[in-house]
């Protein structure tokens, strides 16, 4: 383990004294903790424009992704802490510094010192996007008098679904305090198109568009094989390349000038020269770049990564093609069925691909069935953050 690592440990058994008081504090263990999170300050703002935000989170990839997505403009007043360890000596200074009117967890984050900080403290917990398994559920009824203590901090609990809210109810919340408002992960505004959409357009002329988001290096040449073989098949495709990491630009242009493929970076747009593939070496622009596809293939999913963001091609209404590697977005992948297709090798790739390029109705499909999704969804953010302004005017 890096440095890097040890220093957020030690600052989280140890918290920083300067953190701005008086905030919403807003906890996000990890990755995709952090995604809903934000979702849920968007909808906070949209209501609550000066509210100070406290933002916190507990792994390092998930600190460096809070640090990013809170330095964004339109969520200041906003900064981000590493979330103290659950050690008395921690929690409680960390409390003082801070002074939260309100803590509000994303999903399953029931931290006993923490809570019972809060509850000493009279700090109102709301839980959102809460999800609990039966498993948990399971082990949390047999500690039964233990956790009783330590959820009587929480103030309300906003399920994603009936199941979750019935579970959280069996545990020990009172049923007065629980609600279903939906998964905050599929509340998503549909992003505008990236600034490059026309000269994209331009060079893709009038050609089906994979995009390719968030490639491991060993995806790249299992993505240059497949052009191949859709074009031998009869499928003139315009790729969007992206790779996962910055570091991997470089790389990914020299695979492109070995193999003799003309292609365009992003970084070095001319929108006349003659292209097949659209090397996207920027940063945070792929979600958006998914508006300008036909059909995705998502990174991380050949190699064993478990699988990157999938619901930023699922919103933008593109049939998703996948490997077998899918341990991150497993949930997400079995609630939209026919949306996304799972390929085991290079040939059943090639052949799903093709298929889907070659069925307009198939892709059409494909994007109701992601919009359904999206749609019985819409306006959770819009719920849970009503919840936490009420709490915040009885703090």
């Amino acid at each position: 383990m890096d440095g890097a690592f040890w220093s957020l440990v030690g600052r989280r058994i140890v918290p920083s004294p300067e953190v701005s008081s008086g905030a919403l504090w807003l906890q996000a263990v990890s990755v995709g903790e952090v995604e809903v999170a934000v979702t849920f300050a968007r909808a906070i703002r949209s209501s609550r424009p000066a509210l100070p935000i406290l933002a916190t989170a507990s792994t390092p990839a998930g600190f460096a992704l809070l640090k990013r997505r809170f330095a964004d403009p339109a969520l200041s007043p906003a900064e981000s802490r590493p979330f103290p360890l659950d050690l008395p000596m921690s929690v409680r200074r960390f409390f003082a510094a801070a002074r939260p009117r309100i803590l509000v967890l994303v999903e399953t984050e029931l931290w006993p010192v923490v809570l019972l900080e809060a509850g000493r403290r009279g700090v109102p917990v709301l839980l959102v996007n809460a999800r609990l398994s039966e498993r948990s559920a399971r082990r949390f009824r047999a500690l039964g008098p233990v956790v009783r203590r330590p959820l009587a901090a929480v103030r309300h609990v906003a399920a994603r679904t009936e199941a979750d809210a019935r579970r959280f109810v069996e545990i020990g919340v009172s049923a007065d305090r629980v609600s279903v408002t939906g998964d905050l992960k599929y509340d998503r505004e549909e992003l505008p198109e990236p600034d490059f959409a026309d000269a994209f357009r331009r060079l893709a002329a009038g050609r089906p568009v994979l995009v390719a988001g968030s490639l491991a290096n060993q995806e790249v040449p299992l993505l240059l094989d497949l052009r191949e073989r859709l074009r031998a098949a009869g499928h003139p495709l315009f790729v969007l390349l992206a790779p996962r990491r910055p570091e991997s630009f470089g790389a990914a242009a020299a695979e492109l000038a070995a193999r003799g493929i003309p292609f365009t970076r992003r970084t070095a747009l001319d929108p006349d020269a003659p292209s097949d593939v659209f090397l996207l070496d920027s940063i945070g622009e792929l979600g958006r770049s998914y508006r300008l596809g036909t059909l995705a293939f998502l990174g991380g999913t050949f190699a064993p990564k478990g699988g990157h963001n999938v619901l930023e091609p699922l919103a933008a209404g593109l049939p998703v093609l996948h490997g077998p590697s899918v341990s991150n977005i497993a949930a997400t992948l079995a609630a939209c069925p026919g949306a996304t297709f799972v390929a085991t090798d290079a040939d059943s790739l090639a052949r799903t691909a093709g298929s889907l390029l070659s069925d307009p109705v198939l892709r059409a499909l494909a994007a109701a069935r992601a919009e359904a999704l999206f749609r019985e969804n819409r306006g959770a953010a819009a719920r849970a953050a009503s919840l936490a302004i009420a709490l915040l005017g009885d703090a």
